[in-house]
């Protein structure tokens, strides 16, 4: 790109980040901001605020609060098709640590426990019931989010943060990527993509699980739509959404009610946008 300070390229959150800017030096402000945020919101570190929160059932830290009141926002936006509720589930099934650390095969079937009540009041967040909070996906948005808008604070007229597919774009139009081939000029916001095509393994009984559960019943979804990607205002929002329209495709009208965009490949393959559904 004319005008680019070099990219930086990290490893965090279980994934690899790229974030470039148009400030000599700038880009490398992001992998510590990064790395503080994930020492909050890792599900896999012992002693991370979301951790001690799903062990103590209540801690007082800022990150987290605004990453569980955007989870919150974003269950309630997607009539519940994306859920953080479903933490334990998710472990029970064997996606139980970074997945590149998963062995194979590991975990069983899972089954849906009560639902778990989430409090928020202040910088507390509390839990009620049996349950876990998973922020997976949505903190890695929110990060890059973040990430994007630090460095612009800092003086960077663009910025471009990829996530490990989380992507968040601000100050110019930038060309990404659609897991159908498309491509997808952004000049503000962030597109995201899901699929269970990826993050797959084995359980010990030899049923096949992905790490995409359906809320219902905690299974994961058998959903016809394998794979979405979606535009939104933030990196963090695409990200929500992208699960929520694998797990329940017949949201889009929702999601174009939003200002958002998506492109959705199914198990007939098939592949249709929200302003040209499937025939």
């Amino acid at each position: 790109m004319s005008g680019a300070d070099h990219p930086v390229t990290f490893a965090a959150m279980g994934t690899t980040w790229w974030v470039q800017c148009d400030r000599v030096g700038l880009a490398g402000r992001a992998p510590p901001l990064v790395a503080q945020l994930e020492a909050a919101l890792s599900r896999f570190a012992a002693d991370s605020a979301l951790s001690r929160l799903n062990r103590d059932r209540e801690v007082v830290d800022p990150v987290l609060r605004e990453v569980v009141q955007l989870a919150l926002a974003m269950r309630e936006q997607t009539a519940g098709a994306f859920d953080p509720t479903l933490g334990l589930e998710l472990a029970a099934w064997g996606y139980d640590r970074d997945f590149a650390r998963l062995p194979a095969p590991s975990g069983r079937p899972a089954r849906r426990l009560a639902r778990l009540a989430v409090g928020v009041e202040d910088d507390r967040v509390t839990l009620d019931g049996p349950g876990a909070l998973d922020l997976g996906g949505i903190a890695k948005g929110w990060a890059a989010d973040r990430a994007a808008e630090a460095l612009r604070a800092a003086g960077a007229a663009w910025v471009v943060v990829d996530a490990g597919g989380d992507l968040r774009v601000s100050g110019r139009p930038t060309p990404l990527a659609a897991a159908d081939g498309s491509v997808v000029i952004v000049d503000e916001g962030g597109l995201a993509t899901s699929s269970t095509l990826r993050r797959r393994w084995t359980c010990a009984d030899g049923t096949g699980a992905h790490h995409l559960l359906d809320p219902v019943d905690a299974r994961p979804t058998a959903a016809a739509v394998h794979t979405a990607t979606v535009r939104a205002a933030s990196a963090a929002q695409a990200d929500a959404w992208a699960k929520a329209l694998v797990v329940r495709p017949a949201l889009t009208p929702v999601l174009r009610a939003l200002g958002g965009h998506a492109w959705l490949g199914d198990t007939a393959g098939r592949w249709w946008t929200t302003t040209k559904e499937a025939a």
